[in-house]
């Protein structure tokens, strides 16, 4: 199988399962959030989190409403 198209059936496969969890990992915030690993750990004093016996953790809800925290209005309305 070509390289590029594994790599991509990988991207999906992995979006996939991402869907279905509430409880995300920091790879899996990264992904969500389409931000490196690295960017999620340096933004930790802004992201909602939760230290668990794995490591650090992430609720999918939280992180939605995090992400939508000022609404910006329509130049329309401006």
């Amino acid at each position: 199988m070509d390289a590029e198209l594994e790599k991509r059936l990988d991207r999906i496969e992995r979006l996939t399962l991402l869907g279905a969890k509430n409880v995300l990992s920091v790879k899996e915030a990264a992904l969500l959030l389409g931000r490196s690993e690295k960017t999620i750990r340096n933004r930790l004093d802004e992201i909602p989190h939760y230290y668990g016996g794995t490591g650090l953790a992430f609720r999918r809800d939280e992180i939605e409403a995090w992400q939508c925290q000022v609404k910006c209005s329509p130049l329309a309305q401006l």
